[in-house]
């Protein structure tokens, strides 16, 4: 989540919880939420690319090491948290929470293959031995091709077959995707890394932001073959208008969008969110002139807006012309009823008619009520709320202020369905909530369909991420943790069967037993975890996140699987 700093961490949670919710001020409710229409932006800048060429394949760059950014050394993300300082005590998120029934039946969907990936803890797939330096979370991500999947963990990625799970290549450092390019990607080796599939056009995306600015850029590149192995083209674009943290991604047929938290430089204040769209029928052509038209949301000086997720589509259909997104749960305490979507209209042969509809909260989309997944009571208000076997007061952070990476979304040639996952306050612990929102084709109109949530049976569930198949299954992974003797932070994952009753959450099932707590790294337990659908049959689902392979510091491991539904062809 953001900026590493080099060979000692600068920001410790202590003092980066202190920022947050010193000076406790009430943000302004968003009188937008009962306006008639949705508030619009139209204030689009459009940049070209500033640096601009076509890579040797990726093979023969990860042969030899990418420029290091510093000595080995220990490296960890600030906790920028758009919110948690401005929470307002008083608004109308109710503090009862939602009780779901008992859960289903043993979860339908079988583990398949499972493997090691990318780590930190000496294996075969050890990061800092090419990445030189340690760090913490490990920013989990993968992403499934026509024969590969690619892994992308904060500094480093591998490759691997997707029929058999055999390492091709890797670890790899991530600046590798930069070698011998600019400058500006090729040293900073920063965190928050997105690697994605674009299932209409068969490209790999890999995307990694400069951290070490101002000023800020993004470092984009698309492959010129389904080969992740192979060349690729590669841009950097400028980023605007400050500290671009936390980017998110969504593919679709016709745009490449980008979404980002901008703080300000010293990363003291939140000044609004940066949505990007990127023209990719020109990067996919390795078109030089391709060109990045950005829309700047501060929601009208209150700073609502904050933390969207653009739709990743898992579907090649793509009625809707419009990209949506959703965000900013984290406005009220101790909750809220409702998810707020935006919605990106991008003109790229007339930017200036590009419009972001949605501001300042203005298209609520309601929800069952949800306690976010904080603790304490304000002024005293945290996101370390996660117990571990035999750590006392190391306590593992929920990220409990944001919606979850991805927001899947799928066209099932009739309706558009899209699915996200977020972490609440149950009576006892923390639980994933997740829901399927829905909208007529071409429509960009959300309305709720389901919502389901892990059982209320005191132990921590959180850190999820969610995807649909062409069946209509849901496949829902996540981190779980308690204080119970060898309750070890492990990778569990539930769901739901199609057919099954609206929210019913199916009983999880384990995909990987931790064997270790973590100790002295933050409270930082990741930003996000991958659930990745394969293109080639729309059925199988690819589940990527850490565990412990024994208890230690900034000594996490990553594990790979992938699942399926029995009645999924």
């Amino acid at each position: 989540m953001g900026k590493k700093s080099r060979g000692i961490f600068w920001f410790p949670s202590t003092v980066v919880s202190a920022l947050s919710v010193a000076a406790l001020c009430t943000l302004p409710v968003a009188a937008e939420q009962t306006a008639a229409q949705p508030h619009v932006l139209r204030n689009a800048v459009v940049t070209e690319a500033v640096h601009f060429d076509v890579s040797e394949p990726l093979s023969e760059m990860a042969q030899t090491p990418a420029q290091a950014s510093a000595g080995m050394g220990v490296s960890a993300h600030p906790m920028l948290q758009p919110k948690l300082h401005k929470l307002d005590s008083a608004a109308p998120g109710p503090s009862a929470v939602v009780h779901y029934g008992a859960p289903g039946p043993l979860v339908s969907a079988a583990v398949g293959m499972g493997f090691e990936g990318v780590g930190q803890v000496g294996g075969r797939l050890d990061c800092p031995s090419v990445a030189m330096q340690t760090v913490v979370p490990p920013d989990t991500n993968a992403a499934v091709g026509d024969t590969q999947v690619v892994e992308w963990v904060n500094t480093c990625y591998a490759v691997f077959n997707k029929s058999t799970g055999t390492l091709i290549a890797g670890p790899i450092a991530g600046n590798s995707f930069w070698k011998d390019f600019s400058a500006l990607c090729g040293k900073n080796n920063d965190g928050d890394p997105i690697i994605q599939w674009d299932k209409v056009h068969h490209r790999w995306l890999a995307a990694q932001n400069v951290f070490n600015g101002p000023p800020f850029y993004t470092c984009v590149a698309v492959s010129q073959t389904a080969d992740a192995m192979g060349s690729y083209y590669r841009y950097v674009f400028l980023q605007q208008p400050g500290f671009p943290d936390y980017p998110k991604w969504g593919l679709t047929a016709s745009a490449y969008y980008q979404s980002q938290n901008v703080f300000s430089d010293t990363l003291t204040a939140f000044l609004g969110v940066n949505v990007c769209a990127y023209q990719s029928s020109a990067m996919l052509k390795g078109m030089r002139n391709a060109e990045q038209v950005c829309i700047f949301d501060n929601s009208n000086g209150t700073l609502f807006d904050d933390s969207m997720l653009p739709a990743d589509d898992d579907s090649t259909a793509d009625s809707n012309p419009a990209e949506v997104l959703v965000g900013a749960i984290d406005n009220f305490f101790p909750g809220g009823n409702a998810v707020y979507e935006y919605v990106f209209t991008v003109d790229f042969t007339a930017p200036g008619n590009s419009t972001l509809a949605g501001v300042d909260g203005s298209m609520p989309v309601t929800v069952p009520p949800y306690d976010i997944g904080f603790c304490g009571t304000l002024p005293n208000v945290t996101t370390d709320c996660v117990p571990q076997p035999g750590t006392g007061s190391d306590l593992l952070d929920t990220l409990g202020d944001r919606l979850m990476y991805r927001l899947a979304h799928v066209d099932d040639g009739s309706t558009q369905h899209y699915l996200v996952n977020h972490t609440v306050n149950d009576t006892s612990a923390v639980a994933a909530r997740w829901y399927e929102f829905r909208a007529p084709e071409g429509s960009s109109a959300l309305s709720l369909y389901q919502s389901g949530q892990t059982p209320d049976d005191g132990r921590y569930r959180w850190m999820g991420s969610i995807a649909m198949d062409q069946k209509g299954d849901i496949a829902l992974g996540y981190s779980r943790s308690s204080a119970s003797i060898n309750d070890f932070p492990s990778i569990y994952y539930s769901g739901q069967t199609a057919g099954d009753p609206l929210g019913t959450t199916e009983t999880e099932n384990l995909i990987k037993h931790g064997h270790g707590s973590q100790f002295h790294s933050f409270d930082r337990w990741g930003d996000y975890t991958s659930m990745a659908l394969d293109g080639a049959d729309s059925c199988t689902f690819w589940y990527a996140n850490e565990y412990y392979p024994k208890a230690g510091a900034f000594a996490w491991d990553t594990w790979l699987a992938s699942l399926k539904f029995p009645l999924c062809p």
